[in-house]
């Protein structure tokens, strides 16, 4: 399990435990490689709790390098 930070969700304050497979198929790395990642997923932003974001679509985001944040 991997707990995410979803930007619009709470500010990000609030991290949503997801399946660790799903993370690295999608940004197509191994599990040591993912620290610093940034996805983009599709979620249910009124959700009250993480189990309630159905988080959907998960791909890498184009153009965004991570260490410059």
């Amino acid at each position: 399990m991997t707990l995410v930070s979803i930007e619009a969700w709470y500010r990000g304050q609030i991290l949503a435990p997801v399946d660790t497979a799903i993370i690295e198929a999608a940004a197509g790395k191994l599990r040591q490689d993912l620290p610093e990642t940034q996805l983009w997923v599709m979620a249910r932003l009124t959700a009250q709790s993480a189990e309630d974001l159905d988080l959907q679509q998960w791909n890498t985001c184009q153009g965004v390098d991570s260490r410059a944040a």
